[in-house]
């Protein structure tokens, strides 16, 4: 079985990197059954996060990428197939992270995965 990890890092701060639809657990256990993988949600918040009104601010300086607001979907598959179904799936509903960090934590082969993708697919990578 590969090792086939990828996480897809959307920061909501960011507007260009923020996806454009609200990530729904229910959304990504349907992603899941349907692709035969593993996909989980970790949603974090920087405890400088601040929100007044419409606007949210966060101070990042000094922050290791784990500490800082974002939106981390894991997914993980035995094979190539189910990955791709499953990243072109996410893709379609919330585009590609669009930042150097967006598939920080990915395993290598994973992350060589999503970016080969993106080449094909041209998604996202505007």
């Amino acid at each position: 079985m590969e090792d086939l990890t990828v996480k897809l890092r959307y920061f909501p701060l960011d507007p260009v990197a923020a996806p454009p639809n609200p990530i729904r657990a229910e959304d990504l256990k349907k992603i899941a059954g349907a692709t035969g993988t593993q996909i989980t949600l970790e949603n974090i918040v920087n405890k400088s996060r601040t929100v007044q009104g419409d606007i949210m601010r966060e101070d990042t300086m000094d922050s290791h990428i784990e500490e800082v607001s974002q939106d981390v979907i894991t997914v993980s598959a035995g094979d190539e197939e189910a990955m791709r179904a499953a990243i072109g799936a996410l893709f379609k509903l919330y585009h590609a992270p669009r930042t150097v960090f967006g598939t920080w934590g990915s395993s290598p082969k994973g992350r060589e995965l999503v970016l080969r993708y993106c080449d094909e697919a041209g998604d996202g990578w505007y």
